[in-house]
């Protein structure tokens, strides 16, 4: 480890002298050099700065030289600069000092350019200014994740009322299904993220760390409400991802660990155990109010019963409008990287799944079941994980895009999906595990008339 440092420490240093000294030289001007008084220029949207500036070893092979210098913005569209320095402006030793007012636009990273002109040719400096611009309005983090928590775990209590505890019991007894769902979502999710990742974005690991952080987190309620659009088995969809949030809290360090290991060396990544463990901890306590209140309270749920639809429609869109409403400037960052990303991960998780369902003689029913656990992504989760990562504004901000539209487009395959099965008559229960509203309805009705007739 100590060698790999050391290798580490001198292939940077001999980067460094390399760029350095392309800086440094000069076939028009001499060993011209810039000093910009910093590392590097933070500011906040709509807010200017003057950065103090100092080129000087101007000396140019050819005394009637005409030359000029121009200071600019490498991202126009992220930063604001522009200003000429002609050759008079340079003393007898060829050295200038002076302000140089940039103005953040959009937040991201650019850079302060300085470039040596003369007639046709061109000569760039080649250790630019970095200039991060940072978002001026900035919501707590924490309105985020706590309202969207509170509107996932009532869509699991929303969800509990209409459990089968006999199925139930028997899902846990045989535990296949469940298998597969954590099989999908702890090793064929991550790898097909981790995948994606690196052929989309061979030299960006902050957007390979956001698309792996999307494929390993648990799929959260929206999965149950389109099993249950899809008349697939709520059971096994309520029971695979309880299982999955609380088998997170082991996988995700492990995950964590190994590619921490492959993108950081020996750096560490931090993993939020307190709000994993009481997501986790809310989600059972929700699904257990909501399944005594179907064994005490009939009558209340009788409500949930013929509502549940509408119900969990209205709360799936108020978490994803809550968070895409909080976080709309990421999609200035969509790139055709995250389309692909976004379209491709829950198609191939999906696809993977069914075919691993299918080779353990998983039924029609169960395997659509967890394909749809695997194929709809979450947007909360990976949102934490990354804001408990080492990464720092504007760079969290950037990556933001790439969970949040990759859950939104899975959303919107389901929706799809939906539309075709029902548009070709696809769209009926297949077998007795399949979830159908109206039969739970009159099987409730017909169990509170058996209670109403007894002496």
């Amino acid at each position: 480890m100590g060698d790999t440092k050391k290798n580490r420490g001198l292939q940077i240093l001999s980067l460094l002298l390399i760029l350095r000294l392309r800086g440094a030289s000069s076939d028009l001007a001499g060993d011209w050099l810039v000093d910009y008084g910093q590392q590097e220029l933070k500011l906040l949207e709509g807010e200017s700065e003057q950065v103090p500036l100092h080129i000087y070893n101007v000396i140019p092979k050819d005394s009637e030289l005409d030359y000029y210098f121009l200071v600019y913005s490498g991202d126009e569209g992220r930063a604001s600069s522009q200003l000429k320095i002609p050759k008079e402006d340079f003393d007898l030793v060829g050295s200038w000092r002076g302000l140089v007012d940039v103005t953040g636009l959009r937040f991201g990273y650019s850079s302060l350019e300085v470039e040596l002109h003369s007639g046709a040719e061109v000569e760039p400096y080649a250790n630019p200014l970095r200039i991060a611009v940072l978002r001026s309005r900035v919501v707590d983090e924490r309105v985020t994740t706590y309202v969207s928590a509170a509107l996932a775990l009532l869509m699991f209590l929303n969800l509990g009322t209409v459990l089968d505890m006999q199925r139930l019991a028997g899902i846990i007894c045989r535990p296949v299904g469940p298998v597969v769902g954590v099989a999908s979502r702890f090793v064929l999710m991550p790898a097909l993220g981790f995948g994606l990742g690196r052929g989309l974005w061979p030299d960006a690991w902050a957007m390979q760390l956001a698309l792996f952080y999307t494929a390993l987190a648990p799929s959260g309620g929206l999965a149950n409400v389109c099993a249950v659009f899809l008349k697939g088995n709520i059971n096994l969809s309520v029971a695979t991802t309880t299982i999955n949030c609380l088998l997170a809290l082991a996988f995700l360090p492990l995950w964590i660990l190994v590619l921490g290991r492959l993108l950081y060396e020996d750096d560490e990544l931090a993993v939020p155990f307190g709000q994993l463990s009481g997501g986790a901890a809310a989600l059972v306590a929700c699904l257990a109010i909501g399944v005594l209140l179907r064994l005490c309270v009939p009558r209340t749920t009788r409500f949930i019963f013929r509502f549940l639809k509408p119900l969990s429609v209205v709360l799936s869109l108020c978490l994803v409008g809550l968070t895409v409403g909080l976080n709309w400037f990421v999609f200035m960052e969509f790139t055709w990287q995250v389309l692909v990303a976004a379209v491709c991960l829950p198609l191939a998780g999906y696809l993977a799944t069914y075919l691993l369902s299918k080779l353990l003689c998983r039924s029609a029913t169960d395997a659509l079941t967890l394909s749809i656990e695997a194929s709809v992504l979450n947007m909360t989760m990976p949102i934490v994980l990354l804001q408990s990562s080492q990464l720092e504004q504007p760079q969290l901000d950037l990556v933001l895009v790439v969970p949040i539209a990759s859950s939104l487009l899975s959303l919107v395959l389901v929706i799809l999906f939906y539309g075709v099965r029902r548009c070709l008559g696809w769209n009926k229960r297949q077998d007795a595990d399949g979830f159908d509203h109206k039969e739970l309805i009159a099987e409730h009705e017909e169990h509170e008339g058996d209670i109403y007739q007894r002496p």
